[in-house]
């Protein structure tokens, strides 16, 4: 798993492989820290890639693109 800090929210980018394919996911969970309390919110997209490493990549784009779009 891979984590990035991204303006108060915190990105976590969990691919998973397709056995049928191989090729890797698009899976994320974005948490955001209020105070004592954490909330934890997943998300996909169809999205589907060659590498783990691609799909890394496009989790921690992904999750960017849904806190700066307001989103989350």
């Amino acid at each position: 798993m891979s984590e990035i800090q991204y303006k108060g929210y915190t990105i976590n980018a969990n691919p998973e492989q397709l056995t049928e394919t191989n090729r890797w996911t698009v899976n994320i969970s974005i948490e955001k820290h209020h105070g004592g309390r954490v909330t934890d919110k997943p998300f996909s997209a169809s999205n589907t890639f060659a590498s783990k490493e691609e799909a890394i990549e496009h989790c921690l784009n992904f999750g960017k693109q849904i806190i700066d779009g307001g989103r989350y």
